[in-house]
């Protein structure tokens, strides 16, 4: 199951995460952003990399849970993903607009 095509909801929360790495690396290193997530601050402020490797784990660790339950509730992955994506869509879309104007 794990090597199956993933759903658009999978591809579309993966896309988001990717994005929001990319975006936070590219402003990070150009000094426009602080890094908002108190979990991924230190990270971040220690090293780059550090904070790259560990955000490809989580979304790496979601991605393959969302993959091999969907053998068991397929309809119940689709959901999560969907609102997994809408709910970092708008967090990303809060820290990114309010966060960074304090």
């Amino acid at each position: 199951m794990l090597f199956r095509r993933p759903a658009v909801e999978t591809v579309l929360l993966m896309a988001l995460g990717l994005a929001d790495l990319a975006s936070t690396v590219v402003l990070y290193r150009l000094g426009l952003i602080v890094e908002l997530n108190p979990v991924m601050r230190p990270l971040l402020e220690r090293s780059l990399v550090l904070f790259a490797v560990v955000k490809l784990l989580s979304l790496a660790a979601a991605f393959v849970t969302l993959q091999l339950y969907r053998a068991r509730d397929e309809d119940f992955c689709r959901v999560a993903a969907k609102w997994g994506a809408i709910a970092y869509a708008a967090v990303w879309l809060v820290w990114f607009t309010v966060g960074n104007t304090m």
